[in-house]
């Protein structure tokens, strides 16, 4: 009997032993630890988003502006552990259980706020806060969100937000960017991120054991982002988008004294309203898998053979050289040989052409007999001094260099030496050349206002005064005999832009037809992909140019019959723009979600 009390005594004092080791290390070892997390749990730190600055076009009329989202988020302790549950989660706000499981992994705080939806409509946020008894941490808050007021107008100028990647943010640019928070991903809002963003400010609120806000306990509020002011027309645009209707291709409009933007435009475009709150995967996917690729800006990242409008750089070329004067005479029969027959597009011929019937009726045998007697060193020349073969340096990300050939190019890039047949196709804008739209407005702009080469930009700031890059050592005489062959393009007869006739302002302007299969082959019953990209290159007016206007269509045609008019559209718009709508502008201010949006109420369910 003894035996067995002294048995048990031994027993319990183990087990006395084992909870008083337990309660040790729970108070002493881990006591620190537990009381931290406690505290934690009890006062949480939330992310407080910056509204972004607003954009406006030149005219200050807002493109882009800030609105009242409703946001819903949930800490990530708080996310059910049970499956039967998270997939009631998922359902309520219209996530898979795998998604809201991913976005979880994405952080290893696990008191991190994780976004489920942003932007969700009034009566979801209704339904979300009626259920939002049964998921502890499940919060609906009140912030901002982007509207692009213009829908796809402009969109691959304003380009739109998304989350920061993982590589973004471990970059010094984004450390102090919540992981929540949208920043820009295209267009200006990347390209002026920093400025648009502000600063982000942070909340400590205290939570009850189910996660529910009791109360505030401090608020650092954010700071607005800053404004800013482009060059954009919104006029301009939005003509230069409904010209171009369904056809894929790219507008570009330039101040021709400073180089500011008026219009770009790369059709088809996008909604940019698509990304905020995060797209969709469904739209994400029709976007990428377009065949038109909408995604693409064709104004600065596509490159295409320039066509006829590179005349005008081959005659600049020829005139500064002393390959031909005003009156150098030349026969066009239809064609001419040099290795092989070399083709004008009009078959029977032009006859006898000087250089202002040349540039005026497009006659490609005048071009190819330039072609035969000067240096393909020489064409480049003038090319590269009025910004063919480079990036302009437009604020915009993708910017493609294009090619203007040259004999050391093709040593170095073909292991070939020039051969002067080469330089006859070059000579009407095809063979090697290649270029952007803006390049072409940019050479536009350069040729009317006296050589000057102005970097391509944005944003306006009315406190400096736009400098040229260069200056092109070009005589001012021949560019005037150039100037007067461009305004016969489009009011003599026989000229090839006549659809680009104004009676607002006297235009003058370049066609071109660049091919997409060479030889005879032609025709509208090829399929769209084999016809023929046409461009028109503009300025107006003809004395004193204020624009400079480049118009490419994929796959369009005739350069005259189809991109001409789309030019004069887009300059009568600028030289007459449509009255103001006063009214709507001050009811889209009034919209505008104040500055440093105070937190909402935390919700007593």
């Amino acid at each position: 009997m003894d035996k067995r009390i002294t048995t048990a005594f031994y027993v319990l004092l183990c087990i006395f032993c084992v909870f008083v080791l337990r309660l040790w290390h729970l108070q002493v070892i881990k006591g620190s630890e537990y009381k931290r997390l406690d505290e934690r749990n009890r006062l949480r730190v939330v992310d407080v988003p910056a509204p972004r600055g607003v954009i406006y076009d030149r005219n200050d009329n807002p493109l882009v502006k800030n609105v009242m989202s409703f946001d819903v988020s949930i800490v990530k302790e708080d996310i059910p552990k049970d499956y039967q549950i998270l997939l009631e989660l998922g359902k309520l706000v219209g996530l898979s259980a795998e998604e809201i499981k991913k976005r979880a992994r994405a952080t290893a705080n696990p008191f991190e706020a994780i976004s489920l939806r942003q932007n969700v409509q009034f009566e979801e946020v209704a339904r979300i806060e009626a259920k939002k008894i049964d998921f502890p941490g499940l919060q609906v808050e009140v912030t901002s969100a982007r509207e692009y007021l213009y829908g796809q107008t402009a969109s691959h100028v304003l380009g739109y937000l998304g989350n920061p990647t993982p590589k973004q943010l471990s970059t010094p640019e984004y450390s102090d960017v919540p992981r929540q928070e949208y920043i820009g991903q295209f267009g200006i809002e990347k390209k002026y991120d920093s400025i648009l963003r502000g600063t982000p400010g942070k909340k400590i609120v205290e939570v009850d054991a189910l996660g529910n806000v009791i109360k505030f306990v401090r608020i650092q509020k954010p700071t607005r982002g800053n404004d800013i002011k482009l060059t954009l027309d919104i006029n301009v645009q939005a003509e230069a988008e409904k010209a171009l209707e369904d056809k894929s291709g790219a507008v570009v409009a330039l101040k021709a004294g400073t180089g500011e933007v008026l219009a770009l435009v790369s059709a088809p475009p996008f909604n940019p309203n698509l990304f905020v709150g995060g797209i969709n995967s469904k739209d994400w996917k029709e976007l990428l898998n377009d065949p038109r690729k909408p995604l693409m800006n064709r104004a600065i990242s596509n490159h295409f053979p320039p066509g006829s409008t590179f005349k005008i750089i081959t005659a600049l070329a020829a005139l500064e050289n002393g390959t031909v004067t005003e009156s150098t005479p030349f026969f066009c029969g239809g064609s001419t040989t040099f290795g092989r027959v070399f083709r004008c597009w009009k078959d029977g011929g032009h006859g006898g052409v000087s250089l202002h019937r040349a540039i005026v009726e497009s006659c490609d045998v005048y071009f190819y007999e330039i072609g035969k007697r000067i240096n393909i060193d020489t064409i480049a020349k003038y090319a590269s001094a009025l910004g063919l073969g480079r990036p302009t340096g437009i604020e915009l990300d993708g910017e493609a260099a294009g090619l203007v050939p040259s004999t050391k190019w093709k040593l170095k890039a073909r292991k070939e030496k020039w051969y002067q047949g080469e330089t006859l196709s070059v000579a009407i804008g095809q063979g090697y050349l290649s270029v952007t739209p803006i390049q072409m407005a940019r050479m536009m702009a350069a040729v009317v206002n006296g050589g000057k080469l102005f970097k391509p930009h944005l944003v306006k700031n009315e406190d400096l005064e736009a400098e040229p890059e260069s200056v092109a050592d070009i005589n001012p005489g021949n560019v005037e005999l150039v100037k007067s062959g461009l305004v016969g393009v489009v009011y003599e007869g026989g000229g090839t832009g006549r659809a680009a006739r104004s009676d607002i302002v006297s235009i003058g302007g370049k066609t071109g037809t660049a091919q997409v299969i060479g030889g005879a082959v032609k025709g509208k019953y090829l399929p769209d992909e084999f016809q023929d990209h046409a461009w028109f290159v503009s300025f107006a007016p003809q004395y004193d140019p204020q624009i400079a206007v480049s118009v490419f269509v994929e796959h369009g045609g005739h350069g005259g019959s189809t991109a001409a008019p789309i030019a004069k559209r887009v300059i009568e718009t600028y030289f007459n723009p449509p009255k103001k709508d006063s009214e709507d502008g001050e009811q889209k201010q009034e919209e505008q979600v104040p500055e440093n949006q105070e937190p909402a109420k935390p919700d007593a369910g």
